[in-house]
């Protein structure tokens, strides 16, 4: 080879890995016994391993169950076979962080052949940001659904059950039934039932558009927070739950309805109880980070996988067997009415922590 050929092919070469290096997506190449021989820049900002970490070791630690058992089996297979059901196509998936955190992603595989060796690249996109956009789109889809719904729903529902409702209540407080314990019983469930319904008749207003009460005012966050805490009180009576604070030594002004955030907050409390299935822990932190205030609700609970995560805030979903699904859909609407947002961050297994996060009020 002449010395211009010898100048060309590192060249080459040279651009070559210029152009891996500085693609906005992740790229991550393994051998056939399953160990990663490159990755690029991107690709140890996405999984937060440095290069040197990552180079001649297994590709396991990235990749998150039920994927990972199962990925060096579809290796061997192509290594067998020559025929890759995913080489040449794009698919969603999840990555896993050096932190255990998993992530959507959107990869794209490809083979290649090197003196004699089987290579296998990975182009990988984080696509956090697109998935987010969807669940809100969903989310709107739906909070559309439901405010065309609700209108005709609260008109034909809410005069007779109100009906019901005070019918029962007049027979209740008579005394008409005081010979008879079981029909009390019966009058009682009556009772509570059209209450359970007027609730969710009211939860499903709420959430198809603002609250056309909110009496939006200056106040100190810290001040509302003990506040609610003090009304989860009685919920923890009987229950083998360590409630701990740790609110920001400052005062944290935001503009908001108190009625309506308590209910967020006790909400959030009430469903980190709920979670511990009545023992266990429950935190909640108050800290000024720039313009903004944020609150996080730690619980000792179950945790929520990363698909029951994206959907936790959608309206009518729920994890209790009782619920209605309304308690965080509706928490979201006011957070969102008040220029705020709720996130939630939980590992199955540790807990789940939710951060309500409000602009910083001006005086």
């Amino acid at each position: 080879m002449t010395a211009e050929q010898e100048f060309n092919k590192l060249l080459s070469e040279t651009i070559f890995w210029d152009v891996l290096a500085s693609i906005a997506d992740g790229v991550i190449t393994i051998d056939e016994e399953h160990r990663i021989v490159y990755c690029n820049a991107v690709a140890e900002r996405m999984f937060g391993y440095s290069c040197e970490e990552l180079m001649g070791k297994d590709v396991s630690p990235i990749i998150p169950e039920p994927h990972c058992s199962t990925h060096r089996g579809y290796v061997d297979r192509y290594i067998q076979t020559k025929e890759g059901r995913v080489i040449g196509k794009s698919r969603e998936c999840r990555g896993q962080r050096k932190d255990g955190g998993t992530f959507p992603v959107e990869i794209s595989y490809s083979v290649s052949r090197t003196a004699g060796k089987l290579y296998f690249t990975a182009v990988i996109r984080d696509i956090s940001e697109r998935k987010k956009i969807e669940r809100e789109m969903r989310f709107m889809e739906k909070l559309a659904d439901v405010g065309k719904a609700v209108a005709n729903v609260v008109h034909e529902i809410r005069k007779p059950l109100m009906l019901i409702g005070g019918f029962a209540r007049q027979v209740e407080c008579c005394g008409a039934l005081k010979e008879s314990e079981k029909e009390r019983q019966k009058l009682k469930i009556v009772v509570d039932e059209v209450r359970r319904l007027e609730t969710l008749l009211n939860g499903v207003s709420v959430l198809s558009r603002p609250p056309a009460s909110s009496q939006k005012r200056l106040l100190h966050l810290n001040d509302l927070l003990r506040e609610t805490i003090e009304l989860l009180g009685p919920r923890l009576k009987d229950k083998e739950i360590g409630l701990s604070s740790d609110l920001a030594p400052v005062f944290l002004r935001v503009t908001g309805d108190p009625d309506q955030l308590k209910q967020v907050f006790l909400n959030l409390l009430m469903n980190a109880v709920d979670a511990g299935h009545g023992r266990g822990s429950i935190r909640i932190v108050s800290v000024l980070e720039d313009t903004r205030v944020n609150v996080r609700v730690q619980d000792s609970g179950p945790g929520l996988g990363p698909e029951m995560a994206e959907k936790i805030f959608d309206p009518f979903f729920t994890t209790k067997p009782d619920g209605t699904g309304l308690g965080l859909a509706i928490a979201r609407n006011i957070i969102e009415d008040h220029g705020g947002s709720i996130s939630v961050t939980s590992k199955v297994g540790e807990g789940a922590c939710f951060v309500v996060s409000l602009p910083l009020g001006r005086a």
